[in-house]
């Protein structure tokens, strides 16, 4: 007559005991997963993925490489921005530009500068407290490597009047243009001795009459 309650008794312990047992189970499983669910980004990763591209599209469609190239140079230069066509004031001859050359950006342009055999680019940026009527430019060299990433950016000429001219590659040299509509220029070419790039003078205007061979 004792033998069902017993049964009955260690049946329900049993089934108390299971219970329990799966409670905690649980209760340490999810202390487990906690420290999964809190875990930290790195700050070095954490600030590479909340720094955005500070490069204001500038319409001159820049590859991923030349853009994180202009984003380091603008986190060193805060007062900097890139310059656009739009900060470049419209004449007769620019239009004649403009019409030779298809695709005309005044501040920007692609070309082996340093004659190493890879592409370089140079882009112009304007002073934020800058006049809109009379922003002053500073000219920036971004040499290629080979693996297709750039340099850090080297400032060619610094707060400089430009919005009248541009900027072009003659063979090797740098040219900078003050005004388009006027004939002077300033050159730099690449001195592989001094590993920078350097002001090539005019040449002396040449004596009148003829040589001193000839005479």
């Amino acid at each position: 007559m004792t033998t069902q309650p017993f049964r009955f008794a260690h049946r329900a312990s049993r089934g108390f005991l299971l219970a329990a047992g799966a409670l905690a189970m649980c209760a340490l499983g999810c202390r487990r997963r906690a420290p999964q669910a809190e875990r930290t980004v790195p700050a070095s990763a954490a600030g590479a993925a909340a720094a955005p591209s500070r490069t204001a599209d500038p319409g001159y469609a820049l590859r991923s490489a030349e853009r994180a190239a202009v984003d380091q140079f603008l986190r060193a230069h805060p007062d900097l921005r890139v310059a656009s066509d739009a900060d470049h004031r419209r004449s007769e001859d620019g239009d004649d530009v403009e019409v030779l050359y298809g695709v005309y950006h005044p501040y920007f342009l692609r070309g082996d500068v340093n004659d190493d055999g890879v592409l370089d680019f140079v882009l112009g940026f304007v002073r934020l407290d800058s006049d809109r009527d009379s922003p002053w430019f500073s000219i920036v060299v971004f040499p290629g490597r080979a693996d297709g990433g750039f340099s850090g950016g080297v400032i060619l000429e610094r707060d400089i009047s430009l919005a009248d001219g541009d900027l072009s590659i003659d063979r090797d040299s740098i040219v900078v243009t003050p005004d388009v509509s006027e004939d002077a220029a300033r050159r730099y070419r690449w001195d592989p001795l001094k590993h920078r790039h350097v002001f090539v003078r005019d040449l002396p205007e040449e004596p009148v009459g003829p040589p001193p061979a000839q005479i």
